[in-house]
């Protein structure tokens, strides 16, 4: 019985890591690289470019874990000031976390809807070579 339990396959993880993107159409999330323009589809408007607010020298003064170092760390470092000043009623600080959840959702739609962009202009630089290919041929 020994050997039956060994030849059983473990089951996979709860959480999905893949070694290379799932098609040629799917962005690499990890380099974050970009292959088409960013305002490329947006007629002569400029997009807006995302800054950060709070410094590397402030998030590293108020050590600031690297998780919470985005775009919405400002919001972090003002949420963990109201949570010390009034430390024993931190019902107080809502506001602050309020912002913060906030800001994190819009991060979070930003880099979907970033994400579903690169997509859809991968499958379309995808549908156009094969067009292209195929009236090449005849």
């Amino acid at each position: 019985m020994g050997g039956v339990a060994s030849a059983e396959k473990t089951p996979p993880p709860s959480y999905l890591v893949l070694e290379k993107p799932l098609s040629n159409t799917t962005p690499d999330y990890r380099t974050g690289e970009v292959t088409a323009d960013a305002n490329y589809g947006f007629d002569g408007k400029k997009r807006k470019e995302r800054v950060m607010v709070a410094s590397d020298a402030e998030m590293q003064s108020v050590k600031v874990p690297q998780k919470f170092r985005d775009f919405c760390a400002h919001h972090y470092i003002n949420f963990e000031k109201c949570k010390k000043d009034k430390f024993p009623l931190l019902y107080r600080c809502h506001p602050e976390k309020h912002n913060l959840e906030h800001c994190q959702y819009e991060d979070y739609l930003i880099r979907m809807k970033e994400y579903e962009r690169e997509r859809r202009l991968l499958h379309r630089k995808q549908r156009k070579e094969a067009k292209n290919k195929g009236g090449d041929e005849e």
